[in-house]
């Protein structure tokens, strides 16, 4: 009973946004069921709010609607549109998004932007319901906490719009429902500025801070908790214009003390540590019906050409750092018969490993872990001039995979050093692309790819392209958007 309220919660979250195309000037999915919901001023139940909370957390990891966005696609945006990944496999949409030819006419391209708006309508009116529930049975802590954690997930996922999108619309209240005229005109939102989206998503994790759980009381590592808030803060303020290292180095601060490096790296992907001392936000497996937990068959096992191929730099990379360790829970050398013009040898063709069960699907997926904020934090040390202190906490990661100290002893050289590490610590965790894109490397770097031989992949990479076009859908959907300069 209580799993068939949450469906049902949750379908009603998502009715609203998900509306009939005739009407949705935002979204073009269709509805997958009709529910009559409560409107936004009628009280819910304390299990009613609990509930909501959970069926926000199944639309964020992937559970509801098929939603790609906060898993799988977030490997190809981190991975394949950066110099980690080719697109693999033979999907044209993913194909473009590597080689910088996308559109606005690009499925995945699209296709992210309505999961995302997707996943917020559900956070919308479980934000705006919860925020009316007068049940006694539910306590102000905790109201506030279920509060904090949907205003979280919010903030995340705005967060990933404005990286890929740039101008998006900002939309905090659940669309009104009240009339198709009423329904049309809630969902005709034009575009804020870039700031202004980075405000709404301080303002929400500002909140999110003062009222989730501290750092490891739940035992899932799925719960938002303080360290989650905090490291999001952290790259918030690593990425906004201008960027603030004191607050990145603040917040970074207030989430290292509670976490610790897992002995072994490759405890991290066995599927034997899960909810583990590294992680700060992890999406656990629930079953194979949940896209998090089938994206191992996308990367791993013979039968057709994968997705997220390995680049050749990212190889020579590992090889060029002695980084057996990282470099062998991360990618596997295979022979299925696969050649293409980057890997000629069908003896020796790479795959991504790190998601290693493609039968079961049991992986769990890190949104967030230590390493990423120690070394977030030893690039504030170093852009705050301390250059010892950010060696010290790269040393602390290379140390855990048996690599020597780094020898940057300078400011420029440190900071190669640090953007390197993470490369190699997080590859296929969707990460790197956004560290090109925060570090200001990003045109440099993906111009100057070279395949296995040396050549020069000629992405022609122009600044326009750092963001992605705002989906021709959309534009059709909504005559407020415009498109973004240079599509």
């Amino acid at each position: 009973m209580k799993n068939k309220i949450k469906c049902i919660l949750l379908a009603i979250a998502a009715i609203a946004i998900f509306a009939i195309s005739s009407c949705s000037k935002l979204l073009d999915k269709m509805p997958v069921t009709q529910v009559v919901t409560k409107t936004d001023t009628t009280s819910i139940t304390a299990a009613d709010a609990e509930n909501l909370i959970a069926g926000c957390y199944d639309a964020e990891s992937g559970y509801a609607y098929g939603l790609e966005f906060n898993v799988l696609d977030r490997i190809t945006n981190g991975d394949v549109r950066s110099d980690n990944c080719y697109a693999g496999g033979d999907n044209p949409d993913n194909i473009s998004i590597d080689l910088f030819t996308d559109n606005a006419l690009n499925g995945n391209i699209a296709r992210d932007w309505s999961d995302a708006y997707g996943i917020i309508g559900v956070l919308n009116i479980a934000i705006a319901q919860v925020e009316n529930c007068t049940d006694p049975a539910l306590s102000q802590t905790r109201k506030n906490q279920i509060l904090g954690e949907a205003r979280f997930m919010r903030a995340f996922t705005y967060f990933d719009l404005v990286r890929l999108y740039g101008r998006v619309p900002i939309m905090l209240k659940p669309v009104n429902q009240t009339n198709s005229e009423s329904l049309i005109k809630s969902t005709l939102v034009p575009q804020s500025s870039v700031d202004s989206v980075y405000q709404a998503i301080l303002n929400d994790l500002w909140f999110a801070k003062q009222n989730v759980q501290n750092d490891n009381v739940p035992p899932n590592k799925m719960i938002v908790t303080k360290g989650a808030v905090n490291s999001i803060l952290a790259k918030v303020y690593a990425t906004m214009s201008p960027q603030n290292w004191d607050s990145v180095a603040y917040y970074c601060d207030q989430v290292i003390p509670d976490y610790a490096l897992v002995s072994n790296y490759n405890y991290l992907w066995d599927n034997q540590h899960k909810n583990n001392s590294e992680a700060i936000w992890e999406f656990n497996y629930v079953g194979y019906s949940v896209v998090g937990n089938w994206i191992p068959s996308q990367f791993i096992g013979a039968g057709w050409k994968k997705f997220e191929t390995p680049t050749n730099d990212l190889v020579n990379d590992f090889e060029a750092e002695h980084d057996i360790v990282r470099m062998n829970a991360s990618i596997s050398f295979v022979n299925y018969g696969w050649a293409d013009p980057y890997w000629k040898d069908v003896n020796n063709y790479p795959i991504v490993s790190k998601y290693n069960d493609p039968n079961n699907g049991t992986n769990d997926f890190y949104q967030i872990r230590l390493a990423d904020i120690l070394l977030l934090r030893a690039k504030a040390y170093n852009e705050l001039g301390d250059i010892n202190n950010a060696a010290k906490l790269v040393d602390d990661v290379r140390a855990r995979v048996k690599l020597p100290p780094t020898t940057a002893n300078t400011k420029d050289a440190m900071a190669e050093a640090i953007l390197n590490e993470r490369r190699l610590e997080l590859a296929f965790e969707g990460q790197r692309w956004f560290d090109l894109l925060r570090t200001g490397n990003a045109v440099s770097v993906m111009n100057a790819g070279k395949d296995g031989n040396g050549n020069n992949l000629n992405y022609n990479v122009q600044p326009y392209m750092l963001v992605y076009p705002i989906p021709q859908t959309q534009l059709d959907l909504n005559p407020l958007l415009t498109q973004n300069a240079g599509y």
